[in-house]
């Protein structure tokens, strides 16, 4: 009976353990994305787009502009304008450091 006893407790704290763990090995981009009012908020806009600088690392451009760019290429990523939609960003990093950003026309796609 006894034996019983810390073989319970010692699960207890096993499972207290491991939820600890995996409490703290959360996305840090879904956390960016999901303190996000609204979708488009995930997007970018001017003012942001002004703020990063080269030698930024990726994700502190994910933080300026509120949730992940999406990968165009290697080491190349684009945010949409979240308020025009005529217009995104691209920012092209090498060594996860940003060495170049630019502003593209969207066109619309043809049918």
């Amino acid at each position: 009976m006894r034996n019983y006893f810390y073989i319970n407790r010692l699960s207890i704290c096993l499972l207290l353990g491991a939820a600890v763990i995996l409490a703290g090995c959360g996305d840090p981009i879904l956390d960016i994305e999901e303190s996000n009012a609204y979708h488009w908020q995930k997007n970018m806009n001017e003012a942001e787009f002004e703020k990063l600088k080269e030698g930024m690392t990726y994700m502190e451009a994910v933080k300026i502009a509120g949730g992940a760019g999406e990968m165009l290429k290697k080491d190349q990523y684009r945010w949409n304008d979240e308020i025009l939609m005529t217009k995104a960003y691209n920012v092209r990093f090498k060594d996860d450091k940003l060495v170049n950003k630019e502003i593209s026309e969207v066109k619309g796609k043809k049918k």
